[in-house]
């Protein structure tokens, strides 16, 4: 029944810098304790008083729902024994449980403190009112209501009624001054809490003045020093910017001077016929070193860009050294240098790295070995570290030039520079060839090492790590397995190389430069196609769209064009319907171009200078099943 029935419950810079360290670490720890202080009076602050709003909330909620439950009890005990009705016996036994649990709540609050303003006289008169109501709703249960209705209207239920509510009070009462003082405790507990964090306020502040007093010297002395590294990295840079805008004109004037002086002798009637073949190979010569020249530049735009796509593909090491040698020793032989070749133990006939970067990065290598060597000659050695996990491929390139001190060896690798001022006068040259390889290196996974010493040669490391796929077949190359292997791919090569015939096609091309398209059109005439040349991307359109006009296999697009320029027309054209293969033929060599185009709706991209065969080859590719038809 009621909670009172039981007894009580159980209880439940060097200088500078020195001068501003000291200062500095203060301001910091003195911050740091600020923070600390500010975080722990804030939680603090919020706990005690959230817990002493609740408590002081739930205590006032338990009183009042005790002296409701109270007199609920009370009235429906007198309403069953005056009307002897069952339903207010009902209603009086619904409310105990609740009543129960709201002063065991109380309780649970301070249990000693409930207790002692409770005491054993409220007790026991809670125990009698117990009593006398349920005697009371038993006779109410037999249907004595009179008897029952005596029993709750004498003075002693009334005696006891008022003992046990003056009890209830008295605790009631103390818990409510019990939750007040904790509330005051709190504050206290707060104020503390602020003044603490008020005084570690004013160290802190005055800890940070003194520094920023302390470190405004030091701070415009940095400033200083700031500016004066500034200027000379800015003049440093301007510096090199101008040598490698000179270096680079003179690469590519040089190239062109031999290029234009060859093409004016071609022209000239009275130069010999004896001559002609050797300006043509001249000017053939010039410029593929000029679009050398070009694609190194390219090439350093992509790495630096993070454009370079590396393709991992089974590579024969050997069989690109052994090209790499021999592409390179006709120049060696020019200037009377030997270039030979080593294999230092078996290698794999197989590893998986990018050719094409291995081959550019060991032409540069060799290339550069040959450049800087006067006498004497280059060697090519080549291993495979089998101690190492994983594997390692190892090609040193040693030659017997003119060295390098330490400082020029920390210039190599630097895009548009070279060892020297008077390196560059001498030799020539943009400075992007070992900078490419040093990169490209790097993007297989590998590196390049360099020793050198002044005066006696360079000896150029090139080491890339490979995992070799199993099962490992290991060879020793020899000088006849080589020679045998080249001529198999040569004859391979050459079989690809064979121009194809265009006979029965009808191309059109749109390109604004009258040179381009007469080269365009006499390749695409002599492998026997009908070609349709018009100057820009308007005309193109027009002559695709007009009804009155024969059909096209195939359409050579140049992008930069005026009126209407490539990307535009071939938007238009796919708008209206037009699906015959149209390829991008333009000098924007970027690997951005190429996504430029194919999204504008070419189905192929092929970059200026035209290389025929690879033009052939592609115009067959795009038109394969309309030569079959025709045929």
């Amino acid at each position: 029944m009621r909670a009172m029935s039981d007894s009580a419950g159980d209880p439940s810079p060097s200088g500078g810098a020195g001068s501003v360290r000291l200062p500095l670490a203060i301001a910091v720890a003195a911050t740091l304790l600020l923070a600390l202080c500010a975080l722990l009076a804030v939680r603090l602050g919020g706990v005690l008083a959230t817990a002493s709003v609740e408590r002081r909330l739930e205590v006032a909620r338990l009183t009042a729902t005790v002296q409701y439950l109270d007199e609920v009890l009370t009235m429906s005990a007198n309403l069953a024994a005056h009307s002897g009705e069952d339903r207010w016996r009902q209603r009086y036994e619904a409310h105990v449980a609740p009543l129960d649990q709201a002063i065991a709540a109380l309780r649970a609050i301070s249990p000693s403190l409930f207790d002692r303003e409770m005491g054993a006289d409220t007790d026991a008169a809670n125990r009698r009112l117990v009593a006398m109501e349920t005697r009371a709703l038993e006779l109410v249960g037999r249907g004595h209501h009179g008897e029952a209705a005596q029993v709750l209207d004498s003075d002693a239920y009334a005696a006891d009624k008022a003992l046990y509510a003056a009890g209830n009070r008295r605790a009631q009462q103390a818990l409510a001054e019990l939750v007040a003082t904790e509330q005051a405790d709190a504050r206290r507990s707060m104020a503390w809490a602020v003044a603490a964090t008020l005084l570690v306020t004013v160290l802190a502040s005055g800890a940070w003045v003194v520094l920023a007093r302390r470190s405004r010297e030091e701070r415009v002395r940095a400033d200083l020093a700031l500016a004066q590294a500034t200027r000379a990295a800015a003049e440093a840079a301007n510096r090199l910017k101008t040598q490698f805008v000179a270096n680079t004109s003179h690469e590519l004037r040089t190239p062109l001077t031999a290029i234009l002086g060859y093409a004016e002798l071609l022209a000239d009637p009275t130069y010999a016929e004896r001559h002609r073949a050797d300006a043509c190979a001249t000017i053939t010569r010039n410029g593929e070193h000029l679009l050398q020249v070009i694609n190194d530049l390219l090439d350093m735009s992509k790495i630096e860009a993070g454009g370079v796509v590396i393709e991992t593909v089974p590579t024969d090491p050997a069989l690109i050294v052994e090209d790499v040698v021999s592409l390179m020793r006709v120049r060696a032989s020019s200037k009377g240098l030997e270039l030979e070749r080593s294999f230092a133990g078996p290698l794999p006939r197989s590893v998986p790295t990018d050719p094409m970067r291995l081959r550019q990065i060991l032409l540069n290598l060799v290339g550069n070995a040959i450049k800087f060597t006067a006498d004497g000659g280059v060697e090519v050695q080549v291993a495979f570290d089998q101690a190492t996990v994983p594997g390692a491929l190892r090609i040193v390139v040693r030659d017997h030039g003119i060295g390098m001190d330490a400082a020029q060896i920390a210039r190599l690798f630097v895009p548009f520079s070279q060892a020297e001022d008077s390196t560059e006068r001498r030799f020539g040259g943009t400075g992007l060839g070992l900078a490419i390889s040093k990169r490209y290196a790097q993007l297989l996974g590998g590196d390049i090492d360099v020793r050198s010493t002044p005066g006696q040669g360079s000896e150029f490391t090139l080491r890339l790590p490979v995992v070799l796929p199993e099962p490992v077949e290991w060879w020793q190359p020899d000088a006849a397995g080589l020679s045998q292997m080249q001529q198999h791919r040569a004859l391979a090569v050459a079989r690809t190389q064979e121009l194809p015939q265009l006979d029965g096609l009808r191309i059109l091309l749109a390109e604004d430069g009258r040179d381009n398209r007469r080269l365009v059109v006499h390749c695409l005439e002599q492998a026997g196609a009908e070609v349709v040349a018009v100057e820009n991307g308007r005309l193109a359109v027009e002559h695709l769209l007009a009804p009155d006009q024969p059909g096209v296999d195939l359409v050579l697009m140049d992008m930069q064009m005026p009126e209407l320029d490539g990307y535009r027309a071939t938007h238009r054209l796919r708008e209206h319907g037009v699906r015959v293969p149209i390829v991008a033929l333009t000098a924007n060599a970027m690997s951005t171009d190429r996504e430029r185009c194919l999204g504008a709706g070419c189905d192929d991209y092929l970059t200026k200078p035209i290389d025929r065969a690879l033009l052939l080859r592609t115009c067959v590719l795009w038109t394969s099943e309309r030569l079959v038809a025709k045929v």
